[in-house]
């Protein structure tokens, strides 16, 4: 059966504005516990991204899966985007981050062959003046690897799949600011209008 690649979700399935990607790698033997510590430093590497960068990519979450006795890696992540934004910038992050994980991979032959055909990992730089149209010249091979070892999933649901990070980020910042209000006793006469009656009823639940 062909998988169609549509422009939201590449291979992948989406569930209101979140899509989804999970590939399956092949450990090279004896890699497995290097493998571990390179996915738990790739994960650090995003966990100290600027929230607000981070939320740019579209990236929803991110996790690695060593299974099948230290011989196979799951690489799944969930995304906001559209498909071909969300990976250029998701790449941005970083190519060298990536490369940290994929060396203890099969598929690394792939990979380094499309690395040193693409100038190397220094034209991926965020300093590289030339890195937006390096992007848009070599990305599509690595963007080709990934979905080689894509498996797209059967069914997909996500329970925020209606709103985006930035509208979750800015409800929260409202309801901070909001108890803030509440809590401030100068406030309490001016919240007797009618018309904040929805807002109160709200900040009761």
């Amino acid at each position: 059966m062909t998988t169609k690649i549509n422009m939201k979700s590449g291979k992948g399935l989406s569930d209101g504005v979140i899509s989804e990607l999970a590939t399956y790698w092949n450990v090279l033997p004896g890699h497995e516990d290097e493998l571990r510590a390179a996915t738990q430093r790739f994960a650090d590497v995003l966990r100290q991204i600027p929230p607000d960068k981070n939320i740019h990519t579209g990236l929803r979450d991110s996790r690695h899966v060593i299974f099948d006795n230290g011989q196979r890696l799951m690489w799944a992540t969930t995304f906001e985007n559209d498909w071909d934004p969300y990976f250029d910038d998701f790449v941005q992050i970083g190519v060298e981050h990536f490369l940290d994980w994929l060396q203890h991979t099969a598929q690394y032959t792939d990979v380094s062959a499309w690395v040193e055909s693409s100038g190397g990992v220094e034209k991926f730089r965020l300093d590289n003046p030339d890195i937006e149209a390096q992007m848009k010249r070599t990305v599509g091979g690595l963007k080709a690897i990934v979905q080689s070892v894509q498996s797209p999933a059967t069914g997909y649901f996500n329970q925020l799949s209606a709103w985006t990070m930035p509208q979750i980020v800015k409800a929260q910042r409202l309801q901070e600011a909001f108890q803030e209000v509440l809590d401030d006793p100068r406030a309490a006469e001016a919240l007797q209008h009618p018309a904040l009656e929805p807002l109160l009823e709200m900040a009761a639940d």
